[in-house]
């Protein structure tokens, strides 16, 4: 993604009628010493947030600043990270 939403990655499905979904994920990389402080042996994909919208409309700024880019801060700000297995 560019702009404000560099550094996050975006999955794109479209649904029935015409439904899009979309999944936003940043990749969390470093070295193996800032990897282990984050609880992580490796590199891994960070699942954000998930979102859908109606075909031919687009998500304002503020719905990705408050679904994907706040919910992204918190994420990289916590330490060891919080994660789902």
């Amino acid at each position: 993604m560019h702009g404000d939403m560099g550094g996050y990655y975006e999955i794109r499905v479209t649904g029935p009628g015409r439904t899009h979904y979309r999944l936003f994920c940043q990749l969390d990389n470093g070295t193996a010493r800032e990897l282990a402080a984050r609880g992580f042996d490796r590199p891994q994909i960070a699942v954000i947030n998930g979102m859908s919208k109606r075909h031919l409309t687009e998500f304002s700024d503020r719905e990705y600043k408050k679904n994907v880019r706040d919910l992204g801060d918190r994420y990289i700000r916590t330490l060891p990270r919080a994660i789902a297995t």
